[in-house]
């Protein structure tokens, strides 16, 4: 009996921007490192190709936008295999659809984020509800051959965030920056809370150092809320690793986002 589910493959949204264009050479070392496939997917939304003429500038414009998209991975010299992929429907969707057999899915921070869910952007429900992992990626202020990750930020609370988090701190030779986040009364930093909360963030980050000796970690309280944190601490190339619920509400900020379902094992 043959096996009915498809292979994991890296995919990741393409629509023609700078953006989209970002998200395909960051997605290149997720790819590379599980050795699978990476697919690139441009969605045609047939509520803006409702003639003949405007399907096929649709269809056009799709054709050029992951062809210069598969350029742009084969000028890295990476060894990766590309497939290229035109779907229509609801790009909110398809790409949900897609996230239900993908190994991580990547969108740009903007681009994609003009096709909404009512008030909601793509990104952000992607983020709360797709089925793996979503890099949301916000494109450098100056181009670059690929956004580089200097810091790889993550709740140091929830040990699946960590176990992603620790994964691209090696892939990308980055920082690890393990964040314990103080809430209430011992977001001012002089309560027994705050000296509590630094002892269980040494024990827990110990454990994974131990896992990921080749990892150079650090810890940090976040005051509040890791909004707060990034906010006082807006330092480029950093990649922040959370839960769904606090992608959902970062994914319009300045930073990278990997958003991490619990059940993203």
């Amino acid at each position: 009996m043959g096996n009915s589910f498809p292979a994991p493959e890296v995919v990741v949204g393409v629509d023609g921007s700078r953006a989209a264009e970002q998200a395909v050479l960051w997605a290149i070392d997720e790819a590379v490192s599980r050795d699978i496939p990476m697919r690139l997917v441009y969605v045609v939304d047939p509520r803006e190709a409702t003639t003949a003429n405007a399907c096929e500038a649709s269809l056009a414009a799709a054709r050029t936008a992951l062809a210069d998209a598969h350029r742009s991975v084969e000028a890295t010299g990476a060894p990766v295999k590309v497939e290229t992929e035109i779907l229509c429907g609801r790009p909110l969707a398809k790409l949900l659809e897609a996230s239900s057999s993908a190994a991580m899915l990547c969108i740009g921070s903007i681009g994609l984020d003009h096709a909404r869910q009512g008030a909601t952007s793509v990104a952000k429900v992607l983020a709360r509800s797709a089925r793996c992992p979503v890099a949301v990626i916000r494109q450098p202020a100056k181009r670059s051959a690929a956004p580089k990750v200097n810091t790889v930020l993550a709740e140091a609370g929830n040990g699946v965030v960590l176990r992603h988090a620790f994964d691209e701190a090696r892939l990308r030779g980055a920082t690890l920056r393990a964040l314990w986040v103080c809430r209430g009364e011992d977001a001012g930093g002089t309560g027994d809370g705050t000296r509590s909360a630094r002892a269980q963030l040494t024990r827990r980050l110990a454990r994974w150092t131990r896992l990921y000796p080749d990892v150079r970690a650090e810890s940090a309280i976040a005051r509040g809320s890791v909004e707060q944190y990034l906010r006082a601490n807006p330092e480029a190339g950093q990649l922040l690793v959370t839960e769904g619920h606090t992608a959902e509400r970062l994914c319009d900020g300045t930073h990278s986002v990997l958003a991490i379902r619990s059940g993203n094992l």
